[in-house]
């Protein structure tokens, strides 16, 4: 990790991992940087509040961990170091400890999140329908087709941009996963490994192992050789792996794009509308990679601070 990135998320944790396909990229770090402490910040007081713990589902999904971040090479602390509680360098004992084969010869440590997806995305649908948000689903083949119906338009259509508004640098990012049952596992690892990425991150329930971050590659069915790798790698970092079992497989696609979009755009219509409008405003928010989680509530709050201007630019006309 020659250059670690503000890319905190893999499988709902807030992390370091190198940029592949994933938020930083173009971004401008002082963005990335102020989307993920403002989003961290609001895990910290989702994980202090009493809905922590809702309906005891663990809803919305936010728990504290303990990091160990192993490295093939020292690196200069990253540009997050400040955000994350108790940042520090490993000492030999601790990299031992996690380090069988001796292969890493630096690492850090820190407290960070883990928001699992399946659970947030739950509270906050939840949140929503409290606040009389009408929810509905359906296929929508261009932004245009809901002008009559929308004032302003938030697209977070992630990958589906391609298609919806024509971004040809949209790509995907394999990323192949297991989620094993290991209760006796508390803490998050991250490894550099030789051949491949090796990512351990407990849940609520299960704890989360992986991966691969293949560019450009769209195939979603599971490979049974990197199925065999992620388990290896992961039982010669935590030899104890070994006896877990798997409970899931499963392959998903990173949004990848150079840059998060995040913009206010005003598409023209193929004609006048009845009151008149000739044009949609479009809050574009897509791009994320692998940080959706990680930048969700800060890039949230900037597309909320457009949607804002687009109202009120509509008003003034």
């Amino acid at each position: 990790m020659a250059n670690p990135g503000f890319v905190w998320l893999a499988a709902g944790l807030l992390v370091t991992k190198s940029h592949d396909g994933s938020a930083q990229g173009d971004t401008p770090a002082e963005a990335v940087n102020r989307w993920g402490g403002e989003t961290f910040q609001h895990y910290k007081q989702l994980y202090q509040s009493a809905e922590a713990a809702a309906a005891g589902k663990c809803l919305p999904g936010t728990i504290l961990t303990s990091a160990y971040q192993l490295l093939l090479e020292r690196a200069p602390d990253p540009s997050w170091a400040g955000i994350v509680p108790g940042f520090r360098h490993l000492t030999p004992g601790e990299l031992a400890a996690y380090d069988p084969e001796g292969l890493h010869s630096h690492g850090w440590f820190y407290t960070t999140f883990i928001t699992e997806g399946r659970l947030y995305l739950q509270w906050l649908m939840s949140q929503l329908r409290t606040a009389g948000c009408a929810v509905e689903q359906r296929q929508v083949a261009s932004v245009q087709e809901l002008a009559p119906a929308f004032d302003v338009v938030v697209n977070c259509a992630g990958l589906g941009a391609r298609e919806l508004v024509g971004d040809s640098s949209m790509f995907p990012v394999r990323g192949h996963v297991l989620r094993v049952r290991a209760p006796w596992i508390r803490h998050y690892v991250n490894s550099q490994c030789l051949d491949g990425e090796c990512y351990i991150i407990p849940n609520t329930d299960t704890v989360v192992i992986g991966g691969t971050v293949q560019k450009g590659d769209s195939d979603t069915t599971p490979r049974g050789e990197e199925r065999a790798g992620i388990l290896d790698r992961a039982c010669r970092v935590l030899p104890s792996l070994e006896a877990a079992e798997v409970v899931r497989e499963w392959v998903g696609l990173r949004p990848g794009r150079p840059a998060v979009r995040l913009e206010l755009e005003l598409l023209p219509l193929a004609g006048p509308l009845e009151d008149g409008r000739d044009s949609i405003h479009v809050v574009h928010n897509y791009g994320h990679g692998g940080a959706g989680l990680t930048l969700a509530w800060g890039c949230a709050a900037d597309a909320a601070a457009l949607v804002k201007e687009a109202l009120a630019a509509q008003r003034q006309h």
